[in-house]
């Protein structure tokens, strides 16, 4: 069993909503430890911040939580953008036709249109980028429904739209990640998952079309390169053992991408 502690000097950083740090916990000399690490590039003199919140958390939903827990309404930002972006005619109208599933979470055909209203308005990419990280866990769940019917599909062309479709979002999510929320668990799971479509289309492609083997190495070499730089991000430098490496890889893909991830896994850190 684990017990919540009390870490004073991580409780003097400040929260926001697109922070430059990412904290996580660890052993040392025996002691579970908070290590905070940068996740993007941080001036001399620049506070250091992270978010009290779950970066895929959307706008209305941290402020209210902010407010609720913390007394303080959140002018980050990515608050000041997204606040203008969610009382635009186009965000207004995407909110009159919303029908929310169960959970919560958006359905896969308002995620389309979402995407859709914000191509066809010029919505500052910037702004785009917040919007999606707040939407984060309605693209998963819209990511996993669509990708689950392609095991049984026995059209492999219907079966290769799918996936390129889910890579085509994922990877936008990637770069809003990468731009906000750096090396969050959120973060690397969509990249684990970038890095599975494209692992599947080269296996494909080895089987049935030997001559786009090496557009499809080039994609898995991208994804692997991207994974591994978000791990060093949150983990700090991993050195020159692949080995290491690759169960630090292996570690996050079986907490992250499944659903009793953290039950399995032998070491409990994320």
């Amino acid at each position: 069993n684990r017990l919540l502690g009390v870490s004073p000097l991580a409780a003097m950083i400040n929260h926001s909503c697109s922070p430059n740090a990412v904290r996580v916990f660890s052993s040392f000399e025996g002691k579970e430890v908070m290590i905070v690490h940068a996740n993007v590039i941080i001036p001399k003199g620049t506070e250091i911040t992270w978010s009290y919140l779950p970066p895929s958390t959307d706008f209305f939903t941290r402020q209210k939580l902010l407010k609720d827990k913390y007394s303080f309404v959140c002018r980050c930002a990515r608050c000041l953008k997204e606040k203008d972006a969610t009382s635009s005619v186009f965000y207004q109208y995407w909110l009159e036709n919303w029908n929310n599933r169960e959970d919560g979470q958006a359905t896969g055909e308002q995620i389309e249109k979402l995407e859709h209203l914000m191509s066809i308005n010029c919505v500052p990419n910037e702004v785009q980028r917040y919007l999606r990280i707040g939407l984060a866990k309605s693209y998963m769940v819209y990511f996993n429904e669509v990708l689950a019917p392609t095991a049984t599909m026995t059209c492999d062309s219907a079966r290769n739209d799918v996936r390129r479709q889910v890579l085509k979002l994922s990877t936008q999510l990637h770069f809003s990640f990468l731009s906000c929320n750096n090396a969050s668990t959120e973060h690397i799971s969509i990249l684990h998952l970038c890095y599975e479509l494209v692992s599947v289309s080269h296996a494909d492609a080895i089987k049935n079309q030997p001559e786009e083997t090496t557009k499809t190495m080039s994609q898995v070499r991208f994804w692997t390169d991207q994974l591994k730089k978000a791990h060093m991000v949150r983990y700090g430098q991993l050195g020159q053992n692949l080995e290491v490496v690759r169960a630090i890889l292996k570690h996050t893909r079986l907490i992250l991408r499944n659903s009793d991830g953290w039950f399995l896994a032998e070491n409990k850190f994320i």
